[in-house]
């Protein structure tokens, strides 16, 4: 729970979610996004509610969050190639052209089957109470994830603010455990 809401509370503090602004709050003295744990311990409730009442649902929706988790892994290597892998800035490490590539084209494939592979039913013959509904519930985030960007997202979302010069430095937000970024703004004044 403390990975998910430290996660929900940075997606919130970007503008991705419905009510940002209220889970994206620090809690002045406890120094922990409480809204975002209280969101990500419901959430966990609710999931635990499924599987009591039906595992079939409940392995619908582990299955499904794999799922999501290989396309997402998919989704940087697929934009990079489409481009024609030009859009990275330089860095102090780059592939040789044919091996970046390759390396992005097999990561990709690899996504792919692994997608159809978790998508088939996990034995035969397929009957309604053995049949693999990862493929409904993929279906419903995504759903519900293109609603949510064209009514709200795409207004407020604004992707984590990064400062390229702080990182060339090695210098990372928050490091000295201060609730600082770079040793000034506090976090939570960068939030409200």
């Amino acid at each position: 729970m403390t990975t998910s809401s430290r996660m929900t509370y940075a997606f919130a503090r970007d503008g991705g979610l419905p009510a940002s602004r209220f889970f994206a709050k620090v809690h002045p003295s406890l120094n922990l996004p409480l809204n975002a744990l209280y969101l990500t311990t419901i959430c966990v409730i609710i999931f635990g509610c499924i599987f009591l009442g039906s595992s079939s649902a409940f392995n619908a929706i582990t299955s499904a969050s794999v799922v999501a988790l290989g396309v997402s892994y998919a989704v940087p290597p697929a934009i990079n190639c489409l481009r024609g892998r030009r859009m990275l800035p330089p860095r102090p490490f780059v592939l040789p052209t044919p091996v970046g590539w390759a390396a992005n084209l097999i990561g990709i494939a690899y996504v792919i089957v692994t997608t159809v592979l978790f998508v088939f039913p996990p034995e035969l013959p397929v009957t309604g109470s053995n049949m693999n509904y990862c493929i409904v519930a993929f279906s419903i985030v995504i759903i519900i994830s293109t609603f949510q960007w064209f009514l709200d997202g795409r207004k407020n979302f604004t992707g984590p603010q990064i400062d390229a010069e702080a990182l060339a430095q090695g210098n990372v937000a928050d490091m000295d455990g201060k609730g600082e970024i770079n040793g000034g703004e506090k976090l939570a004044e960068k939030v409200a």
